[in-house]
């Protein structure tokens, strides 16, 4: 029932916003390309975190091409992508290299969402810490 509900507000959302009077078509993975990177932790532990950096290619109503990139991270659906795929993409027949990708679009609100759901926590945290220092530390 979630996921009809939520299938539900997305495409609410995307009739607010018009996608769904712009042009469907697919566009071709033209590139895909893997990032790794390198960090390190507050504890100077090490880690590594791998993004896939797309690049989509599809011809507008004039038989222009267009191209978009966009970069996702590993838990991403659109991570799996490889070059000569195709995906569905709307594009706005106004200015046709302006596009709408659900998955993507997707991918930045989960990650949007797990940033705010984190900042208010590390806040909490930070207070906990200087509330347990002036009372539980000597002066």
């Amino acid at each position: 029932m979630w996921h009809t509900e939520s299938a539900m507000l997305i495409e609410m959302w995307e009739r607010l916003r018009g996608y769904d009077k712009w042009i469907q078509t697919d566009a071709k993975v033209e590139s895909s390309l893997v990032e790794k990177t390198a960090h390190v932790d507050g504890d100077g532990i090490a880690y590594e975190t791998y993004d896939s950096s797309d690049v989509l290619l599809w011809a507008d109503q004039h038989g222009e091409n267009q191209r978009a990139y966009f970069t996702v991270p590993a838990d991403s659906p659109l991570y799996q992508l490889i070059g000569g795929e195709s995906i569905s993409i709307r594009y706005n027949p106004e200015i046709p290299d302006q596009y709408y990708l659900r998955e993507l679009f997707l991918t930045r609100i989960r990650k949007a969402a797990i940033q705010v759901a984190i900042l208010p926590l590390l806040i909490g945290i930070a207070i906990l810490m200087g509330w347990l220092s002036a009372r539980y530390m000597p002066q």
